[in-house]
């Protein structure tokens, strides 16, 4: 027992900081939650044994939800998602000192700025956030010079976590280490390892031709209907950009400058605030990296701000909510939201718990995601909407799916068709199907309930 409580004080820093990030993802960042309970649906979803791409839709390759999955597999709830992701963080923080030295606390503080670039929002558990996770661990590696079969499953892992990213991040490796072909087949040894596991997984579940047609037939449609492009944001990672190919021409043999580059598809083709933050704390390690800091104690400095700057976020965000109230959910405790769509979820759930039909939710794709988890229902590809979403030619397959729904329940909310920049997560021929062959049954608030026969 004495061990024990010599490993806690020699290591109550981290813990403290494993505490500080869990309230940061219960309490002080909730207006920056972005795509968070779709990630976590799909680790839900996992760990109800459902079968990506078979069972429900992903665009991503799967790694992140299944890793997310294993303590969901205990208890269900969002709060063993945040501790998992307290846990992750400050293991990242543990790997940003070995790597930055102070200079890890001047991250973090840049890390947990919540405006005008909203870095805060990379916090939140998901697959982009696991995939800059590995981006650092392989960061790691290549300056350790360790093993080139880790470094190469590591590499898979990236591949694994997001395809589109993680190929791009293989192709340095080529570049530099085609002519050393003993280094270069260790890693593609190393990366093949996962990708067989993988493959072996589709087999057996049958979902080889679905993931297929989701995560590279469809990234076609996903491109074309989400490329969204805001021009601060833009600004921004042109200059991230060009700070990276500087490093580059100033340090043409170093490999970690081109991975930076590669990682920077992380914002592609969604350049928004979330994504370009993404790639500009890669960015902003490589700037730490050859930054020499010559401030002692910066750390008290840096945590002294963070709490500061967490404590007048969460008054900012009490105050933007308009009567903000603690409401528990089934899986969803203490989620904080605002009295009067409190008020909606209350009223929408008590007139659906009679029924024994069929839900289908036509809303935002997060909110499917919550309406779903909450009422203990299993996902389905009706829950994340997006035109991009559902393979090739995926609209007209899913008007056919919901073509042959009868005695069935339609949840649309009236406010999305008159949003004209929802068309990413709200597709409008699915809400235009069920108004015309089903009928309005009642309005709670924003929710119109259709119930077809």
């Amino acid at each position: 027992m004495q061990k024990f409580f010599n490993i806690i004080k020699k290591n109550y820093g981290y813990l403290l900081l494993f505490v500080f990030f869990f309230l940061c993802l219960l309490l002080f960042y909730n207006l920056n939650r972005g795509d968070l309970y779709v990630n976590y649906g799909f680790s839900y979803a996992i760990s109800k044994l459902e079968v990506p791409y078979k069972n429900f839709n992903m665009v991503i390759t799967p790694f992140a939800p299944f890793i997310y999955s294993f303590f969901l597999f205990i208890n269900k709830s969002i709060i063993t998602y945040y501790l998992e992701q307290a846990l992750f963080l400050t293991s990242m923080f543990y790997l940003l000192q070995k790597l930055l030295q102070e200079k890890a606390y001047l991250f973090l503080t840049i890390m947990l700025i919540p405006f005008p670039i909203p870095f805060a929002s990379t916090i939140f558990p998901g697959y982009n956030f696991f995939l800059f996770f590995l981006f650092l661990i392989l960061i790691y590696l290549e300056k350790r010079k360790k093993n080139d079969f880790i470094i190469g499953i590591i590499l898979g892992l990236l591949i694994l976590t997001k395809q589109t990213v993680g190929l791009m991040l293989f192709l340095p490796n080529i570049y530099f280490l085609f002519k050393d072909c003993k280094k270069f087949f260790k890693r593609l040894a190393g990366l093949f390892l996962p990708l067989f596991i993988f493959l072996i997984y589709l087999l057996i579940t049958k979902s080889f031709t679905s993931f297929f047609d989701l995560c590279f037939l469809g990234l076609f449609s996903f491109a074309k209907r989400n490329n969204v492009l805001n021009y601060f944001y833009l600004s921004l990672f042109l200059l991230g950009i060009i700070y990276i190919i500087y490093k580059i021409f100033k340090d043409k043999k170093n490999i970690l400058y081109y991975y930076t580059l590669a990682f920077s598809f992380v914002a592609l083709p969604i350049v928004d605030y979330y994504h370009v933050a993404l790639f500009l704390l890669a960015v902003v390690f490589i700037f730490l990296d050859g930054f020499s800091l010559k401030i002692k104690n910066i750390s008290k400095y840096c945590l002294t701000f963070i709490i500061g700057m967490a404590l007048i976020w969460t008054f900012i965000e009490f105050k933007y909510l308009q009567k903000p109230v603690f409401k528990n959910y089934h899986n969803f405790p203490l989620t904080l939201i605002s009295k009067n769509y409190s008020k909606n979820i209350d009223n929408l759930s008590e007139y659906l718990k009679e029924k024994d039909q069929e839900v289908i939710y036509l809303l935002r794709g997060s909110e499917n995601y919550f309406f779903k988890i909450m009422n203990n229902k299993e996902i389905t590809y009706f829950d994340l909407s997006n035109y991009g979403n559902y393979g090739y030619n995926g609209i007209d397959k899913m008007l056919k799916k919901i073509s042959k729904k009868e005695d069935v329940y339609f949840i649309l909310d009236k406010t999305l068709e008159k949003d004209n920049n929802m068309y990413q997560q709200y597709v409008k021929e699915f809400s235009l199907f069920a108004k015309k062959n089903s009928k309005l049954e009642k309005e709670i608030g924003p929710y119109q309930i259709y119930y077809r026969k």
